[in-house]
């Protein structure tokens, strides 16, 4: 089964790593020195019950050779105590990598063929945001990768959609 399942990812390419901490500035701070990954955005997402989770994009550094940026994104978020992200980060201590993203060309087929593998996702539907052509979807947490959670995600041309991280956080509410 998991030959078939890395067959497919040889047509994909990690997006972005997105990490749940108690301190996102830290984490931040920690990226850039260690990785030498720069500040792109930070936003909040606020969720139906009052809470707030508060986010950061980092981006790769150039590559001085080419100059061009080379790499993955990284997403950090962190939330007050009540919020999906604080009490992720509460089960598991201090917190970690949530999830791996894997950009692809189009979604459904990869789904309909993880869904033939008994691969679990949190939504039964493909998340989409029509401003950006964006689709997304979490699988459950897979045993075998640690428990981490993968995304598939087919981008369109504005790169991320706030919305679209509001709905993918509040699939993972309730998750141990």
């Amino acid at each position: 089964m998991w030959r078939r399942l890395m067959n497919g990812i040889t047509n994909m390419k990690l997006d972005h790593v997105a990490y749940r901490v108690k301190d996102r500035h830290k984490t931040a701070l920690l990226i850039e020195g260690m990785l030498g990954y720069a500040f792109n955005t930070e936003f909040d997402v606020e969720f139906d019950d009052g809470s707030v989770a508060k986010c950061i994009v980092m981006i790769p550094p150039v590559n001085p050779i080419v100059m061009v940026r080379e790499g993955h994104e990284i997403f950090i978020s962190d939330g007050d105590e009540k919020s999906i992200v604080g009490k992720w980060v509460k089960e598991r201590g201090s917190g970690g990598i949530h999830h791996m993203a894997y950009r692809v060309k189009e979604i459904q087929p990869i789904v309909d063929e993880w869904r033939d593998l008994d691969i679990e996702f949190l939504t039964d539907d493909v998340i989409d945001c029509p401003d950006d052509n964006l689709r997304q979807i979490f699988t459950k947490p897979l045993e075998e990768f640690g428990g981490v959670i993968i995304e598939l995600i087919e981008r369109g041309d504005k790169g991320f959609c706030q919305n679209s991280v509001k709905n993918l956080m509040e699939s993972t509410k309730g998750l141990k």
